[in-house]
């Protein structure tokens, strides 16, 4: 099947790669080559001392300053799931990735790996700027497996006078990691939770916290509020969406060890009451357990203030309302049986007029406050939200108080 291609441009000992526009061209091309002359990826990478690390020693120096962990995969792979504080540099394009591996199963190994050393080399200027500004950082770099791709981007950052370390089995490791993590029969450290009614500010005394304590915060994990509008805040600040469980899994764990690192001797995390889904993600079982039987802050606030504090968060903009209108609309059906027809057309019409405190009020008063009950625990505290620089003080005094920390 042919497959239009963008055009390609790249230099090449000073000649113009061809422009692909079908498989077909790609394979007039490669045919050109002699392949008794071509070298193996091995011989072209033979005369490099590479050096390498495990996943456990890349662990200890993840979220570090003076580090910086380039991913080597396609644009595409990268936006699915890579290690977290990872930036991407690919080796290869996804369309080239696609030239490559239709030559290496269709055709010829030699011949795929010239094809993929033609469009690497085209990359080198580009390279060069990418590391302006990375001067002194330890440099680490990993691909899929750790195989092809992280090895020849560490090869051209040879070439530019770095001393890169190739991390072994690549992003499989850390999923493999990550795996092992949550299959664990529990979370080994503690948990202390933060519940309230929706708009309290929960998420908001996660951040503030986190300058002292360690936290988890799933919903920064899954780029979702935990609700049907909870990508909204994020979608209207430009924020990429998370791709599936395995990236928020790896988020999860990232921030897990990050403040680990950061907290030493501190064993437990604050977090944010979770159903078990956040957005169309599922908690890991084993953590879902041990906030199930967390200690718990009650967090509460007044009307005004939630109401506020909802509207700073879906409605900084005109895309705010255009997509929660979007989505109530979608959702038409759901919400006239949930909130009478009535209650339904008004939020609406407060969208439409731009009347965000209307339409929170609404939503708030018959749905959010009589679905999202709090789970019957008995609380250990509670905390006034609507100043959060106080509540956050509040927080840190009953965590190191209850938690002996």
């Amino acid at each position: 099947m042919n497959i239009k291609l963008v055009q390609l441009y790249l230099i090449f000992e000073g000649k113009r790669l061809k422009e692909f526009q079908t498989d077909k061209e790609i394979f007039d091309y490669v045919r050109g080559y002699d392949l008794n002359s071509l070298r193996s990826l091995k011989e072209r990478l033979g005369d490099y001392e590479f050096r390498f690390i495990e996943i456990d020693e890349l662990r200890d120096v993840l979220f570090k300053e003076d580090y910086l962990l380039i991913d080597a995969r396609s644009e595409k792979e990268f936006e699915e799931t890579s290690i977290p504080t990872a930036i991407n540099f690919p080796v290869l394009s996804d369309r080239e990735r696609h030239d490559v591996g239709l030559v290496f199963k269709k055709y010829s190994d030699v011949a795929a790996v010239e094809l993929a050393s033609e469009y690497a080399v085209g990359k080198v200027e580009r390279l060069r700027e990418f590391m302006t500004g990375f001067g002194g950082k330890s440099v680490y770099v990993y691909c899929w497996r750790g195989g092809g791709r992280s090895k020849y981007l560490s090869k051209m950052l040879f070439d530019l006078g770095y001393s890169p370390v190739t991390l072994i089995k690549g992003v499989k490791a850390y999923r493999n990691m990550v795996n092992s993590f949550f299959q664990l029969n529990s979370f080994k450290e503690h948990l202390l939770e933060l519940n309230g009614l929706t708009g309290c500010g929960k998420t908001e005394l996660i951040d503030a916290v986190s300058r002292s304590l360690p936290v988890l915060n799933l919903e920064r994990c899954a780029r979702h509020f935990s609700s049907l509008f909870g990508y909204v805040p994020y979608f209207i600040r430009g924020e990429s969406r998370v791709k599936n469980q395995s990236a928020f899994e790896n988020n999860i764990y990232g921030e897990y060890v990050y403040n680990k690192n950061c907290y030493s001797g501190k064993d437990t995390y604050v977090v944010e009451s979770e159903s078990k889904k956040v957005g169309s993600f599922s908690v890991p079982n084993m953590l879902y357990d041990a906030i199930d039987v967390a200690k718990a802050i009650s967090v509460v606030s007044s009307v005004e203030s939630r109401m506020k504090r909802l509207a700073k968060d879906y409605f900084i903009n005109e895309k705010g309302f255009e997509e929660m209108i979007r989505i109530f609309t979608e959702k038409g059906k759901f919400f006239r049986q949930e909130l009478s027809g009535v209650h339904y057309e008004s939020c609406l019409e407060a969208l439409k007029k731009g009347k965000a405190e209307d339409f929170i009020f609404i939503m708030l008063r018959d749905y959010y406050d009589l679905k999202y009950k709090d789970k019957g625990k008995s609380p250990i505290g509670v905390v006034n939200s609507d100043d959060i620089d106080s509540a956050a003080e509040e927080i840190v005094f009953i965590y190191r108080k209850f938690c002996q920390i």
